[in-house]
C-alpha cells in the first residue's frame, strides 16, 4: 500500500514539474516571438510620415558644398553606358528611379540619390519609410506622393513594391522595357536613357544599421565612415546627371571633385535633348491584385 502511495505521490510531483516546465518554455517562446514581432517600431512608426522641416532642411545643407570626396573607382565602374532613345520631359533629361519600399538596397541607395538631386532641385512631400523589418529594417525615404522640380532634370520615382513586398506603383511601359533589359532589379537608375546603374551604388546596407534618420545625418555632416560613403555614392550620382545636363548647373558640374567623376564616366555626354519619352510626373497606384514577385535585388 506504501510502496503505491509513494509511486503515486512520485507521478504527481512528476506531472507538475512537466506542467511547469511547458508553462515556463511556453511564455519564453512568447517573449520571443513578441520580442521579434515588435522589432524596429521605434522607426516603424515614422513610415509615411512627411518628412520633417528640420530633416529636409539637414538633407538640403549635407547636398551644399563641400561635396567631400570623390567617389570610388568601384563605384564609377558601376555606371553603364547605355545610349538608348533619349528621356526627355519639357526639354529636360529624365532621371528615372526603380524601387521597393521593402528592398534594403533602396533604403541605402535613396540616401545619397536624394542629396544628388537636391543639387539640381528640390523635393517636397517627401516621407520617411523603412526596408521591412525581416530585410533590416533600414531608416530611408519613400518617393510615393512626392514631387521634384528642377530648372535643368526631370525626376521620376517609382516604388514598385511596398513594404510587404505587395505591388504599389505601375512604372511606365518606357521606364519599364530599359528596367527590364538590365534584370528587374531592385534598385535601378536610369540618367536619361544615356547611362544607367542597375544596382546599388552602395552594396551593403547595414552600414546604417539601427540608426535613426538624426544619426544617419549626423553621419553625413561628421563624413565619419557611414557618412563619407553616401557622400561619395552622392558625388558619383551628381557626376552622372552632370553628363546629362552637359554640365549645368556649373556651380555643381564645375565643383571638385564632380568634375573628377564626371571625366571618369565612360560614354559620351549626352546631346541632341528632343526625343519626348517621359509621362507626366504622376504618381500610379498599382490595381495588381496578383501575388508579389520574388524579391529582387540588382
Amino acid at each position: 500500500m506504501r510502496a503505491r502511495q509513494r509511486k503515486r505521490e512520485q507521478t504527481r510531483r512528476l506531472t507538475i514539474i512537466i506542467t511547469v516546465v511547458i508553462i515556463a518554455v511556453s511564455i519564453a517562446v512568447g517573449i520571443y516571438f513578441v520580442t521579434t514581432a515588435n522589432a524596429g517600431t521605434a522607426l516603424d512608426k515614422y513610415d509615411g510620415l512627411q518628412v520633417s522641416t528640420q530633416h529636409l532642411t539637414s538633407l538640403q545643407r549635407m547636398s551644399d558644398q563641400p561635396y567631400g570626396p570623390a567617389a570610388t573607382s568601384a563605384m564609377e565602374s558601376q555606371v553603364i553606358s547605355y545610349g538608348g532613345a533619349q528621356f526627355i520631359s519639357n526639354g529636360k533629361p529624365v532621371v528615372v528611379y526603380v524601387g521597393a519600399e521593402f528592398c534594403p538596397f533602396c533604403a541605402i541607395e535613396r540616401w545619397p540619390l536624394i542629396m544628388a538631386l537636391e543639387r539640381f532641385g528640390n523635393f517636397t512631400n517627401l516621407r520617411y519609410t523603412t526596408s521591412a523589418v525581416d530585410e533590416g529594417d533600414y531608416a530611408s525615404f519613400t518617393f510615393v506622393g512626392s514631387s521634384y522640380t528642377s530648372n535643368y532634370i526631370a525626376f521620376r520615382g517609382y516604388e514598385d513594391e511596398d513594404r510587404s513586398s505587395a505591388p504599389l506603383q505601375t512604372v511606365p511601359a518606357n521606364y519599364s522595357a530599359v528596367w527590364s533589359n538590365f534584370g528587374n532589379g531592385f534598385p535601378f537608375l536610369d540618367f536619361g536613357n544615356t547611362y544607367v546603374i542597375k544596382a546599388s551604388v552602395l552594396p551593403f546596407p547595414d552600414i546604417i544599421g539601427g540608426k535613426n534618420w538624426t544619426a544617419i545625418l549626423n553621419d553625413i555632416a561628421t563624413s565619419d565612415s557611414v557618412g563619407l560613403q553616401i557622400r561619395e555614392a552622392a558625388n558619383l550620382i551628381t557626376g552622372v546627371i552632370c553628363k546629362i545636363t552637359q554640365g549645368a548647373p556649373v556651380a555643381v558640374c564645375s565643383a571638385s571633385p564632380i568634375t573628377s567623376s564626371t571625366s571618369s564616366i565612360s560614354g559620351p555626354i549626352a546631346t541632341g535633348l528632343t526625343v519626348s519619352h517621359a509621362p507626366s510626373n504622376t504618381y500610379v497606384v498599382s490595381a495588381i491584385t496578383s501575388l508579389p514577385s520574388t524579391k529582387r535585388f540588382g
